[in-house]
């Protein structure tokens, strides 16, 4: 028999065990990142290398992602490629969340924070093991429930920079926009909350909040109310024309552009454009 979290879980999260390819199917070099978050369970992420620069004081982005509630790690290939091709210098941490593709365990909120915890302090071990001047600066890119769960670790692990794509800001605010159940009380019930708006209240860092104008999934207005609750620096983007899925092909110079932009005026990152 299900128990009420696990029944709950089944309507939040759609993985897929079988990957589609890896980075090398399109053209990218990249190692297998095995990570044990703190109860024991064993995930397992991508690191994926970009260009390389000659020069050592070239500023370089690590941009860890975290991506949405179905599929795995392997379902946006063609789009870890497009981040290589548009942005100089970028390497991408892809994290995989328990029970989804190779990881071990069952998908929840707290368990996909420890999961996220145990990306970044790998990412932290990584970048202090090359000269201070070399080491990367982190972005944290979350899609979707991705959102959710970087926001969430920008609160306790902050990053460089934020960007979200069509982040929910609640699964309750979903649960009473999206279903025939807004009448009721639902969010009374709901354990895995991904609580985004509230977690951006404590967000510092800068933010750019991207969401499709047309969302029929997680309507703009989510995304607006992430952004709203933000308090640091932040930009909201309209991506014209875009359902949910694959916001990046209906209007990819806006989207990428609106990327760079945000990227090229952190300070940080002033070396950054999108071609």
């Amino acid at each position: 028999m299900h128990t009420p979290n696990a029944f709950e879980a089944s309507f939040i999260f759609f993985p897929q065990p079988q990957l589609r390819g890896d980075p090398t199917h399109v053209g990218l070099r990249y190692r297998d990142v095995w990570l044990t978050a703190d109860d024991g369970v064993r995930i397992h992420s991508w690191l994926i290398r970009g260009e390389d620069s000659e020069d050592p004081n070239q500023n370089r982005i690590l941009m860890l992602i975290a991506h949405g509630n179905g599929g795995n790690i392997s379902i946006r290939l063609d789009q870890y490629r497009e981040f290589v091709d548009r942005f100089k210098y970028i390497d991408i941490f892809a994290l995989e969340y328990r029970g989804y593709g190779l990881s071990e365990g069952e998908p929840s909120e707290e368990g996909i924070a420890m999961d996220a915890i145990a990306a970044r302090r790998w990412i932290d071990d990584y970048a202090s093991a090359v000269p201070v001047e070399e080491r990367p600066s982190i972005v944290y890119f979350g899609r979707s429930l991705g959102g959710a769960v970087a926001t969430r670790l920008a609160t306790v692990m902050p990053p460089d920079a934020l960007i979200l794509e069509c982040p929910i800001s609640s699964i309750p605010d979903l649960a009473k926009t999206v279903t025939p159940w807004s009448f009721l009380p639902v969010e009374r019930f709901i354990h895995n909350r991904f609580d985004a708006a509230s977690h951006a209240a404590d967000v510092r860092c800068p933010l750019l909040v991207m969401h499709s104008e047309f969302d029929e999934i997680v309507p703009i207005e989510s995304g607006q109310k992430v952004y709203e609750a933000a308090k640091g620096p932040k930009r909201f983007y309209v991506i014209k024309g875009a359902p949910h899925n694959r916001a990046d092909y209906y209007d990819p110079e806006g989207y990428y552009v609106a990327m760079g932009e945000f990227l090229g005026d952190c300070s940080f990152l002033n070396s950054v454009t999108a071609t």
